[in-house]
């Protein structure tokens, strides 16, 4: 009986062997789409809502003989995951060769830490409206991908772009999607620091001429340095309203926190001076140009790294 159990272990173990090795019941690759993006406009980057517009050229090739007839009818179905579309044309249809111009608008989250020496990224991210990552896969066409020469984003210096895919994970429905970004990295224009940063400078360079008066005068230094607060304070807002709130410190605001420490220190300084004997005064006050930078540099990357 333990020969015939054998026999039959044997003949299903057999069997199994035949049906694991028979394309029918074997594992079913899911179908590359070869995709390229050629952007050739990018409208109205607004930093406020972290909203922007796109035109672009999308095309999806592949081998027909290689793709059933189910999943190429669904080739160009696909979902913008940070945006929406706003017009889709078909320029060419052909068995496993598609151009689709498309025209989207465009949403991302703004970091502003760095403002106003920021770098930021605008995204195209898309998957297939219906086929996950067993059915389906985008491949980055990163030879054809291109941006157009013409491509501006006002106030903006546009550094490199780049084609990728990565896999998105739904853990709700169990299903991985292959997602599609193309990406265009931009920075800021270096116009924006001579109208930010440097009068904030100007304005902390102002401040330590206060120790060019001397230290018997105080009542002059408190007004040169009442009014370099001042105008901090009018530039600090100026800047500040032209962008959103943040719920954090931006470099400018560092900067001009810092400018606040610092000539308050100096007031505090002055005060100071003014109570000592005037020789001894004049010694320090020679000195103290030197230590305020010191402590103004102290300041800023404490303020910075903490906050």
């Amino acid at each position: 009986m333990r020969a015939g159990f054998n026999v039959l272990l044997l003949a299903g173990i057999l069997i199994s062997l035949t049906m694991l090795s028979n394309p029918g019941y074997a594992e079913v690759a899911p179908s590359k789409i070869n995709t390229s993006i050629y952007v050739y406009n990018i409208r109205g980057f607004d930093v406020s809502t972290g909203q922007y517009d796109v035109d672009f050229y999308i095309h999806f090739k592949w081998n027909a003989d290689d793709v059933p007839k189910n999943i190429s009818d669904q080739v160009t179905s696909f979902d913008l995951m940070n945006g929406r579309i706003d017009s889709q044309k078909t320029i060419s249809s052909d068995p496993g060769d598609i151009w689709l111009q498309v025209s989207g608008t465009f949403n991302k989250r703004v970091d502003l830490k760095d403002y106003p020496a920021d770098t930021q990224t605008l995204t195209i991210e898309l998957e297939n409206s219906n086929l996950n990552n067993t059915q389906l896969v985008y491949v980055a066409d990163t030879k054809e991908s291109s941006l157009d020469k013409d491509v501006e984003v006002l106030g903006w210096v546009i550094k490199s772009f780049e084609i990728y895919t990565k896999d998105h994970i739904y853990p709700t429905f169990g299903e991985t999607y292959t997602r599609l970004v193309y990406q265009v990295n931009i920075a800021r224009s270096t116009s924006i620091l001579f109208k930010t940063v440097l009068p904030a400078m100007l304005l902390l360079i102002l401040g330590l001429f206060a120790f060019f008066i001397p230290p018997a005068d105080l009542f002059e230094r408190l007004g040169l340095l009442i009014a370099v607060i001042l105008g901090s304070f009018q530039h600090h807002l100026a800047v500040s309203g032209t962008i959103p709130p943040a719920p954090y410190l931006t470099l400018i605001d560092a900067i001009m926190v810092t400018n606040y420490i610092t000539q308050g220190f100096i007031i505090i300084v002055s005060i100071y001076l003014f109570r000592q004997e005037e020789e001894r005064g004049i010694r320090l006050n020679k000195k103290m140009p030197f230590v305020v930078i010191a402590v103004a540099l102290v300041i800023f990357l404490l303020i910075w790294r903490l906050l």
